[in-house]
């Protein structure tokens, strides 16, 4: 798919380039503009433009309905579905008890393999996401300073990281981490008021264990969607705490794997549209 921005249509408000998580859309003078070769066809651009500028292979993204409290029950449950969003960008009003309770009971009544019923979820919110990010950053800071390397960024392409091997992306990534550790940003959990994480045991989950993660979790993220709880579940996050010590120093048993990390808090983001997607029909 190719995403581009009608020029006549876009106001050059910006709403858009906070918005994109591959940081490819760059402002004009008159608008803005996608570059094509760094665009991942996520569709956020889109669904945040209040004017429906985006266009994807030309066509507009289709546009929430006028009223949507009129939907039926079905319909109701399809919109919350595809207007789920990873979120990136949150006030910084914690999150309240009676809406985390409603997340928790959501991944609790989750199906799990054999109604196993071994996932946990460890909270952290406040300073603690703060923290939590230091850590993380400190676990991926040595592997960021490989790729700054013309022969590490080779093994990072050699590893299928093509992504994260661009020399441009690893710089701005690794002033990024070095600024988190130093308090004054967190690429990581995007300044979430809470981060989730969702651990299960090693040995009984051996086969199921993160797919039972990561059904509870979409049941939770989708909960707290309905609260207009935004979410993003966060993969460099679940990476660098696969190491025991650093589950240690977080709370988290030795003998428990993470499964999945999400944030959490109310988005600042409003959405217009639906996204666009490759069909999945062979």
């Amino acid at each position: 798919m190719k995403f581009t921005i009608d020029p006549s249509a876009c106001t050059n408000c910006g709403l858009c380039a906070p918005e994109c998580p591959a940081k490819t859309i760059r402002k004009e003078k008159t608008h803005h503009r996608i570059i094509p070769e760094r665009c991942i066809e996520c569709s956020h651009c889109g669904m945040v433009c209040p004017t429906g500028a985006v266009r994807v292979d030309g066509t507009a993204l289709p546009p929430y309905p006028d009223d949507i409290k009129a939907l039926t029950g079905g319909e109701q449950l399809e919109h919350l579905i595809l207007s789920k969003r990873s979120v990136r960008s949150y006030k910084s009003s914690p999150v309240v008890e009676e809406d985390m309770k409603a997340l928790i009971r959501a991944g609790e009544t989750t199906a799990t393999a054999t109604n196993s019923q071994y996932i946990k979820a460890h909270l952290y919110e406040g300073g603690e996401v703060a923290a939590l990010a230091s850590l993380v950053a400190r676990a991926l800071l040595p592997v960021v300073k490989m790729g700054r390397s013309a022969p590490g960024r080779l093994l990072l392409r050699a590893a299928g990281l093509k992504r994260y091997a661009d020399k441009q992306t690893v710089e701005g990534f690794y002033k990024l981490l070095i600024k988190t550790l130093e308090g004054r940003a967190d690429p990581l959990f995007y300044q979430a008021p809470a981060v989730v994480v969702l651990s299960y045991p090693a040995k009984k989950g051996k086969r199921f264990g993160r797919t039972d993660c990561a059904l509870a979790g979409e049941n939770m993220m989708l909960a707290g969607h309905a609260r207009n709880l935004g979410s993003c579940m966060i993969g460099f996050a679940e990476a660098a705490l696969y190491s025991k010590r650093l589950r240690a120093k977080i709370g988290i048993p030795g003998d428990r794997k993470i499964g999945l990390v999400f944030t959490l808090g109310y988005t600042n983001a409003k959405y217009y549209r639906y996204p666009l997607r490759k069909s999945w029909r062979l």
